[in-house]
């Protein structure tokens, strides 16, 4: 198993795997590559030109010794350079830059692994550097920026960086998404139950009225005299005039004559 998928959390998801571009080697080895050409075609041409001799007295002695020197310093760049690409081609297989729906992880290491990781939604920035040599091979350095500079991650010589770039932006949209809504539909907290409303108080019970008052005659049940021949004249004209009818009138005759 790679170390990188050691590193994933429960439920981590890998989006993109990549390695470091096969050029990265050559890359590392040239410097040392053109510093031995570099000597040696600068020796040739003091040898050759400057300091030419015909190898006797103090002037061809310095000028051997140079000659010397300068093939040496050469040997030894070219050994530099050697040793330098096989080392940087055993890093090349230890390298990997993992894109997951969570973070990007960077894994390096020959014998003592290293793991180095910047959270997606922590993520300010990505620039893209790709180099002369980068653009006709298809491969650059991408630099994510987040708020804190312990958070910088370089990746190096990373194959086709826009796309990286492109997948990484996608997964860090899908990850604010899915903490946007997460939160959204987190549960939540049930209200506080309702205090139900105040008992209506007790009604107070009134003073019971005077007996007497309860007891009082009605002042319909009997009239005056005086009254009750008002009341029917009243009436009198109202059966004059067609209000009511002279059964009527008759009627209430007697309910009044029958309250005196």
């Amino acid at each position: 198993m790679p170390y990188a998928d050691e590193l994933l959390a429960t439920g981590e998801v890998i989006v993109r795997r990549e390695r470091q571009h096969w050029f990265y080697p050559f890359r590392v080895a040239g410097r040392w590559v053109a510093i031995a050409a570099l000597v040696a075609v600068i020796g040739f041409i003091l040898a050759q030109f400057v300091f030419r001799s015909d190898g006797k007295g103090i002037i061809g002695g310095a000028v051997s010794v140079i000659d010397t020197l300068v093939w040496w310093v050469t040997l030894i760049a070219l050994a530099i350079a050697v040793g330098g690409f096989v080392w940087s081609a055993i890093r090349w297989q230890s390298q990997e830059y993992v894109l997951t729906d969570h973070r990007v992880i960077h894994v390096a290491g020959v014998v003592n692994k290293q793991a180095s990781d910047s959270s997606l939604e922590n993520i300010t920035d990505a620039q893209i550097e790709v180099p002369w040599v980068g653009r006709m091979l298809g491969f650059g350095d991408l630099t994510l920026m987040t708020a804190s500079e312990a958070g910088i991650n370089r990746l190096l010589a990373l194959r086709d960086p826009i796309e990286f770039k492109k997948s990484m932006m996608t997964a860090k949209s899908e990850r604010l998404m899915a903490i946007n809504t997460g939160r959204a539909m987190a549960p939540a907290q049930a209200p506080a139950p309702t205090p139900p409303p105040p008992a209506a108080p007790a009604p107070v019970p009134t003073p019971a009225e005077p007996q007497a008052a309860a007891a009082a005659p009605d002042s319909d049940a009997r009239q005056s005299p005086d009254d009750i021949a008002q009341t029917l004249d009243s009436l009198a004209r109202m059966r004059d005039a067609g209000t009511i009818t002279p059964e009527e009138f008759e009627a209430k005759k007697q309910e009044l004559l029958g309250r005196l």
